[in-house]
């Protein structure tokens, strides 16, 4: 019986893991591609929709969900409008990953 109930306790401990990394994943993605619309709205003669960003943010989101601490994602999920000091060096090295990425798909 004690058995049967750690089970239970470590799979709904997982499933609770599991829905907050995708919460908080969809929150970064949606984030990334509002960041991306601002920055390129600008440009003119080009029609940019939030699908021109969607690989790119998937790619930036899937860096940072792997390469940050579970401390370092607790602080991102935490406070949304204020960005940790340690975030813009990771989604610059996201952007390095994923555009090098990009440039050997491409070639």
């Amino acid at each position: 019986m004690n058995f049967t109930r750690k089970l239970l306790t470590l799979s709904f401990m997982f499933f609770c893991l599991q829905s907050y990394a995708n919460e908080l994943s969809t929150e970064l993605q949606k984030a990334c591609v509002n960041e991306q619309l601002s920055l390129h709205k600008g440009i003119k003669g080009h029609t940019i929709e939030a699908s021109n960003f969607t690989e790119y943010c998937k790619c930036e989101t899937d860096y940072i969900m792997n390469k940050a601490t579970k401390e370092q994602l607790n602080q991102i999920s935490k406070n949304q409008a204020k960005k940790p000091n340690w975030f813009p060096q990771l989604k610059s090295n996201a952007l390095k990953s994923c555009t090098a990425q990009e440039k050997q798909i491409t070639t």
